[in-house]
């Protein structure tokens, strides 16, 4: 498996600055100095950023893991060159993680691997969440994606729901650092994901949106695969945000995992309750299978 943990998400957004205003003023996120109109980093006041907003058309720019040691790094490129895929190097430089390689995955979405960063920020106290997670991408071949990132680049399944239409990767002790959601008509983001400290939190944020009236969509509930407490809203660009905690951990040092099989249904990824319309995914359920 590739040791690695999501490290942060860059999106394109036509205007940066209003969008970090919810992220700063909403999530109690800090912007770093020098934030401009056309690009703005956002973190936890110190250490490496966890959301980068950049002009453009709204959507995923990038999404970049960190990788635990340079021995790690080293496999990763190997695993490149056999599988005959070319990437790019960049080195260390102001506002850029050292030793960065790019990818494209089959769908064309920019991925982006680096060595280790400052994280001296995150789980600090206080109303914001706690580190990035996860990323979710829709795509409309989902086994196509799975092969490339379980083959070339070694993550691993952690669960699968229905035939291929969700399927749960992990890259380090979180059951999933990467899910791949199918969607017959679209590709790239679906969601994103913060980790918060835990249950009695959920209250606390849940009650501060309402303050600042955000709509939680979906939520508080408990997913089937990864047994995460979550809740849903969108960003106020309509980017889909995830808040999660108590994530399942997976030991593959000194345990074998097989991956979880899991019906397409409702009460699969929320077991208190169906998905809510927003959600429905590439099939279309029945009326008993929501239920």
């Amino acid at each position: 498996m590739l040791l690695s943990a999501m490290s942060h998400i860059s999106l394109k957004t036509p205007e940066p600055a209003r969008l970090a205003a919810f992220y700063t003023d909403m999530l109690g996120m800090t912007a770093e100095d020098g934030a401009g109109e056309e690009r703005v980093r956002l973190g936890w006041g110190r250490g490496h950023y966890a959301v980068e907003l950049s002009r453009g058309p709204q959507g995923l720019d990038h999404v970049a893991f960190e990788i635990s040691t340079p021995e790690e790094q080293a496999k990763l490129e190997e695993r490149l060159a056999r599988a005959g895929l070319s990437f790019r190097r960049s080195e260390a430089s102001a506002g850029r993680p050292p030793n960065e390689i790019s990818i494209l995955d089959p769908d064309e979405n920019s991925i982006r691997f680096h060595g280790r960063v400052d994280r001296s920020g995150e789980f600090l106290a206080g109303l914001r969440p706690q580190r990035i997670q996860h990323i979710a991408l829709s795509t409309p071949d989902v086994s196509r994606m799975l092969k490339f990132y379980v083959d070339v680049l070694g993550f691993r399944v952690s669960d699968i729901m229905g035939e291929n239409e969700f399927v749960w990767l992990r890259s380090d002790h979180f059951h999933h650092s990467l899910a791949l959601v199918q969607r017959d008509n679209q590709r790239g983001l679906d969601h994103f994901s913060f980790d918060i400290a835990g249950w009695g939190d959920f209250k606390t944020w849940c009650d501060h949106f309402a303050r600042r009236r955000i709509s939680v969509l979906w939520g508080p509930g408990r997913h089937g695969p990864g047994n995460n407490l979550f809740i849903m809203f969108r960003d106020s660009a309509g980017f889909l945000l995830e808040f999660s905690a108590e994530m399942e951990l997976y030991w593959d040092d000194v345990s074998r995992v097989v991956p979880k099989q899991w019906e397409l249904t409702g009460h699969s990824v929320s077991l208190w309750g169906p998905w809510p319309d927003f959600r429905q995914e590439a099939k279309t359920l029945s009326h008993a299978e929501q239920e």
